[in-house]
């Protein structure tokens, strides 16, 4: 069985640039960055979680059909992935459409050619860009600001690397 790597680990073995930070904010960005993979990498392990049990519940006789204990999984899902966001968010998650598949959402974490952007040019706020290739070359941006003595997710974006634009994305 592979050993699953922890959230420092992660930050060691990812090409991270914060050259872009001033000197003052170095020393937070271990901080952040440990607190945004260790969240990214909960959802995560929530969404392979649902997706296999998801396979168990299918009637391969009809593979488009609501099987029984799918609304229930559904419910649990929509529970569970709540629960973590309403802790790291600083808005509450706007829960449609998202959804959990073969390839969760934050597994480029785990490639070795993702690199990480950290900016940081004020104490309250702080920029996470990854830059990451699935089947195109993709980034997101997660805007974190402080939240009492805690650092949140304010907005994410995603966009493509060969655009400049970056969309905003309802959801984690």
């Amino acid at each position: 069985m592979q050993k699953t790597e922890t959230p420092q680990e992660i930050i060691e073995r990812l090409n991270i640039d914060s050259s872009q930070s001033s000197e003052k904010f170095q020393h937070l960005s271990n901080e952040i960055l440990v607190f945004l993979i260790k969240n990214l990498r909960a959802l995560d392990s929530l969404e392979k979680e649902i997706y296999e049990r998801s396979l168990d519940l299918k009637n391969p006789k009809e593979p488009n059909q609501v099987q029984p204990g799918e609304k229930e999984l559904w419910k649990e899902y929509t529970m569970r992935y709540r629960e973590i966001t309403s802790l790291i968010c600083i808005k509450p998650n706007d829960w449609r459409g998202r959804s959990f598949g073969n390839r969760p959402k934050y597994d480029y974490l785990n490639y070795p050619d993702t690199r990480l952007l950290f900016i940081m040019k004020s104490a309250k706020r702080a920029v996470v860009e990854t830059y990451f290739n699935y089947a195109v070359k993709e980034k997101e941006q997660f805007i974190l600001k402080k939240d009492g003595d805690h650092w949140k997710i304010d907005v994410k974006k995603h966009g493509f690397q060969s655009e400049e634009k970056w969309y905003t994305v309802k959801f984690l």
